[in-house]
């Protein structure tokens, strides 16, 4: 295969890469103390947030002034409908279409949470993409955004640039290279695949393999922690194999038109060093529906003596283990745990992000980390490929469903999580968007299956532990 073919699917890759935000942080133990990564800098949560929110640090996605007009390359049936809508209808649509959530105090659908002016007319992707998220249609920042659907914008955005070009927007080939999707179901992405990518780049062997087997890729969706649990930890994501640093969020950090991403990364820890310290502050909402007290002080006693040996207590302190629970013993999808070979996790290991092998990411993962569960019921679905839509489903493994699709703003107060109809099987005759709102727990990567653990507990018994839930 030729550098020139080599060339071209790989800044297919990165047209990929561009659209997804990897500040994602998930599930260990008690919080390091991070010393000499703050640079000398004193944190400072305020200012880290505002960098999120209004400092440009990735690619240029879009012209912001194509916001008004992205609608002109939808499917027939929402293209009519936005062409006779009223301006402020058209962008609630906008918005809801690609899992964007509006901007506290922000009731415009003006910018959305996860993006950023660039100052230059254009919009540039921030880690509130896919950590600012609403719940029962309010937006919380911090919280995993589970409406997100990256694959229909990046089609989107792909049809749009025909469009400009003077081309049928519908004519083209939108298909991904390697058939690496953003994401297989809206409110959760393919992170993890997305970021092998950039060891498959700059490893040349590597990439002619993938080339020759795109399977050598594990895909699989991800759920979106919710930073509010990351003071809790001591290492990262739902296998708890990457240490707790500033640099540990700055993947997503790349312009793809500035190939030396080191030099780009050293001028912006020091921003990083805020932006760490904003997530360590990110506190839990609280449940703002009636709660049964009584229920919940019986819950509780029945929490601690089932689940609180993984997952820990939660008065007015935060008692977390940080236990890696084996796969043996959770059940839970397995895709995750070697979709990041050794010899990726080595040869990141040598690199800045990991100080060089000071700060080494974990060569094998065994299996995942009871998360603690603080803001529990604003976290919803469950595990980390969010198979399960309600705290209900995890505590009762024969009632999850097989397939479901959400509403855009309801909530389950009963069984306490995403109101969802459920399904047998994903419809027939969908289109690719409507398919991705179907949460098909078939799909590789995407089983509810495992953590039986609840199972010991009787009927009545599980309703007062979701009950005490509610209070977390």
């Amino acid at each position: 295969m030729s550098h020139d073919v080599l060339y071209c699917h790989w800044n297919q890759l990165l047209m990929v890469c561009c659209l997804l935000v990897l500040c994602c942080v998930a599930n260990a133990s008690e919080p390091a103390s991070p010393g000499d990564l703050f640079l000398g800098l004193t944190p400072d949560a305020r200012q880290g947030y505002e960098a999120i929110l209004n400092r440009p640090m990735g690619r240029r996605v879009m012209a912001i002034a194509d916001l008004d007009r992205i609608w002109q390359v939808w499917e027939e049936e929402e293209r009519e409908k936005a062409e006779v809508a009223a301006s402020d209808e058209r962008r609630r649509m906008l918005f809801e279409r690609y899992g964007w959530v509006q901007r506290p105090d922000d009731d415009t659908f003006d910018l959305p949470l996860g993006y950023t002016d660039d100052g230059q007319g254009g919009l540039t992707i921030n880690c509130f993409a896919c950590h600012g998220g609403k719940v029962a249609g309010k937006t919380i920042p911090g919280a995993g955004n589970t409406h997100i659907d990256l694959e229909t914008f990046r089609v989107d955005l792909l049809r749009l640039r025909a469009l400009n070009a003077g081309k049928d927007p519908f004519e083209i080939d939108t298909t991904p290279p390697l058939n690496v999707q953003t994401n297989y179901h809206k409110g959760s992405t393919n992170a993890v695949v997305i970021e092998v990518l950039n060891y498959v780049r700059l490893n040349p062997e590597v990439l002619l393999q993938v080339l020759v087997q795109p399977d050598m890729l594990q895909h699989h969706d991800m759920n979106a922690p919710a930073w509010w649990t990351t003071k809790h930890k001591e290492r990262l994501y739902i296998d708890g194999f990457a240490p707790k640093t500033p640099r540990q969020n700055m993947p997503f950090a790349r312009n793809t038109e500035q190939w030396d991403w080191e030099a780009r990364w050293q001028a912006l820890e020091p921003t990083f060093v805020h932006i760490f310290q904003y997530i360590e502050e990110v506190t839990a909402p609280e449940y703002p529906w009636e709660i049964d007290r009584s229920l919940a002080a019986r819950g509780q006693r029945l929490f601690e003596q089932t689940c609180a040996e993984c997952h820990g207590t939660h008065d007015e302190e935060v008692n977390f283990p940080g236990r890696i629970i084996p796969i043996s013993e959770i059940g839970t999808d397995p895709v995750r745990l070697t979709a990041v070979s050794r010899p990726n996790r080595e040869w990141n290991n040598n690199r800045w992000m990991q100080y060089h092998g000071e700060q080494p990411l974990d060569l094998e993962s065994t299996g995942y980390v009871a998360p603690p569960l603080n803001g529990i019921w604003a976290s919803a679905p469950y595990f980390h490929n969010g198979s399960v839509p309600t705290l209900w489903g995890v505590l009762n493994q024969q009632e999850r469903p097989v397939v479901w699709k959400r509403t855009e703003d309801g909530y389950d107060s009963t069984k306490v999580g995403l109101e969802v109809k459920t399904f047998d099987a994903v419809p027939p005759d969908l289109s690719p968007r409507h398919r991705r709102m179907h949460y098909d727990t078939t799909h590789t990567g995407n089983s509810a299956a495992g953590h039986p653990f609840p199972d010991v507990l009787s009927a009545d018994e599980k309703r007062a532990v979701v009950e005490y839930l509610k209070t977390l």
